[in-house]
């Protein structure tokens, strides 16, 4: 069985997603035309906040939870067997990575699903989801490169592994960098916040496009076996 649409649309059915919901957002005169990788003009979240936007936001972001959970959930059964075939039994961080790629998913839709909301409860559940996806996700993805790296699968370039590495130590700058300038000069960072966090987020996402990429150099099939 072929997985590998399934890592390729949870990388690609969110940013389309958000960037669709940002468009129809400006066509309702919800947010401003901008670029906000630049511009910082408006949050993701302000996107799909007000109808018709939030109908999109939400049937597009919940299946990507879902397909994420799915991501994850392969990842470690391809792990898994890899990690069985040299005879390495030291698991944990396989185990790790599954356990956290879930629960980001789950803060994921802990947010999504009260976005537009009003109220002290609902904005701590958001707060609560956004921090659970972006910290858990990001683990997770060293995690999962940390094994491939270990493993050595073959097929797989390291060059296609040092650019994911690449990507997740400019995730890391990154986040740095914000807290950083929020202690610095809180007033300020205000202006530049949602730019950060339109930046954070395809640095995320690219991260499960070269997940896709290496599932296509390894050239793995999922085989579902019938126990006697």
């Amino acid at each position: 069985m072929n997985v590998r649409p399934v890592a390729l649309l949870a990388a690609l059915l969110p940013f389309f997603a958000v960037h669709a919901t940002y468009l129809l957002a400006v066509n309702q005169g919800a947010v401003d035309w901008c670029n906000p990788y630049i511009d910082s003009c408006t949050s993701i979240s302000a996107t799909g906040r007000k109808p018709p936007a939030s109908y999109l936001f939400r049937a597009t972001m919940l299946p990507s939870a879902v397909l994420m959970m799915a991501y994850w959930w392969l990842n470690h059964a391809w792990l898994d067997s890899l990690n069985r075939r040299v005879g390495n039994e030291r698991q944990l961080a396989n185990h790790w990575m599954l356990a956290l790629g879930l629960l980001a998913c789950v803060g994921m839709i802990m947010y999504v699903t009260v976005l537009g909301e009003r109220g002290s409860a609902w904005a701590a559940q958001r707060r609560v989801g956004t921090i659970l996806f972006f910290s858990f996700t990001f683990i997770a993805q060293l995690l999962l490169l940390n094994q491939l790296r270990f493993l050595q699968v073959q097929g797989v370039s390291p060059v296609l592994l040092l650019v994911s590495g690449l990507v997740s130590a400019t995730l890391l700058a990154a986040g740095i960098l914000t807290v950083v300038l929020n202690a610095w000069n809180a007033t300020w960072y205000e202006t530049v916040e949602d730019a950060f966090e339109w930046v954070l987020t395809l640095l995320l996402q690219s991260n499960f496009l070269l997940g896709y990429f290496v599932w296509r150099q390894a050239d793995w099939e999922l085989v579902v076996k019938e126990r006697v």
